[in-house]
């Protein structure tokens, strides 16, 4: 529950200093290192909340992985709303209408960040929780030791960690890729309307046509590809709840997680407008071609990764409702690592293009 305040204070503090004159380099450095601790309580606060999530069926798991997605949702409609509420024609000139947009962004965070420390104190006192919290029963096992599985000793993490491999590099790799290419390609990915290819299809051209939507424009179409991954990845992460779409074995969900690397070069050829000559061409000439792919895209992150969450703790080498906490938590921690290698990753990608 600390991580929570934590985030709480931390957005509390960036809807004040947007409304205050600090500036410059002290703004930027007093935002990045409160972007660090924000994600550092997230993840620690992830890490808790699938080590607990673990010990409950396996649909439980999935709430918390469809709870993820709906907040990314409500983030992407945050931004969407924050970027209309600055000037109709975004003027960077104006310092009024880029701090109201910046405060409406992080009160939303507030405000989702304290409804999700009520709804912690309120499941902390349901009966259902605290019951299943104090079970420490066996787990039946069809292990090979049968003898030992009748222990209650909970077994080192490395060995866990090695019968669990299929799964950890299913759940890692998934957002390797996922954050391999989103946003770091994406947010580079412009409407045709407003930047047309150039002839040879070699770089999108910076010429704004006459249409005047507002939803070509850079801020409210980037805005809408975030609301889009968004809603699909939670969509996907819903999927698991339905026979049809569920699996919970390992090597079918590794096949599912490497098939995903076929997306990368696809984005690669849509519209990304850079500063330089592409070193691709754009063969994706079309806004809705591209939203498509992105649909695709988000519909199979949520839908792997959440089938690779609920399928850790369903293992039957698991003996106790501990080494099911422990498994949440090292699947966990794998999630995060491939969110971290994906982002180092994404500096490459953007060489390619």
């Amino acid at each position: 529950m600390y991580p929570v305040i934590g985030n709480a204070i931390i957005f509390g503090i960036m809807s004040i200093t947007v409304e205050t004159s600090l500036g410059g380099s002290d703004y930027f450095w007093l935002t990045l290192i409160l972007l660090v601790l924000t994600g550092a309580t997230t993840s620690f606060f992830q890490v808790s909340v699938f080590a607990e999530a673990s010990r409950f069926p396996p649909q439980y798991v999935q709430a918390v992985m469809s709870g993820q997605g709906i907040a990314g949702v409500a983030v992407a409609g945050s931004s969407i709303i924050s970027a209309l509420a600055a000037t109709t024609k975004m003027d960077t000139n104006d310092p009024s209408s880029i701090n109201r947009s910046a405060f409406i962004y992080f009160l939303s965070a507030l405000f989702v960040t304290v409804a999700a420390l009520l709804g912690r104190v309120i499941l902390s006192q349901q009966a259902f929780y605290l019951f299943q919290m104090k079970q420490e029963k066996l787990v039946i096992s069809d292990d090979e030791d049968s003898e030992s599985s009748q222990h209650t000793t909970t077994r080192p993490v490395k060995q866990l960690v090695k019968k669990s491999m299929g799964l950890i590099f299913a759940v890692a790799y998934v957002f390797v890729v996922t954050l391999m290419i989103f946003p770091s390609i994406t947010a580079l990915i412009k409407s045709v309307v407003r930047h047309p290819p150039s002839s040879d299809n070699t770089s999108p051209t910076r010429t704004t046509t006459t249409s005047q939507s507002r939803f070509f424009d850079d801020d409210i179409f980037i805005a809408m590809h975030f609301l889009l991954f968004n809603v699909g990845d939670w969509v996907g992460r819903v999927l698991p709840l339905w026979s049809s779409f569920q699996t919970f074995k390992s090597s079918l969900l590794v096949i599912f997680s490497l098939l995903r690397t076929g997306l990368i070069p696809l984005f690669l050829i849509c519209n990304v407008v850079v500063s330089r000559e592409r070193l691709l061409p754009v063969l994706i000439n079309s806004d809705l071609a591209y939203f498509l792919l992105i649909w695709i895209f988000s519909v199979t992150n949520g839908w792997v990764s959440s089938l690779s969450m609920m399928a850790a703790p369903q293992q039957t080498y698991l003996r106790s409702a501990a080494e099911k906490s422990q498994i949440g938590s090292i699947m966990s921690f794998a999630l995060v690592v491939g969110l971290a290698i994906g982002g180092c990753m994404s500096f490459w990608i953007r060489t390619l293009i």
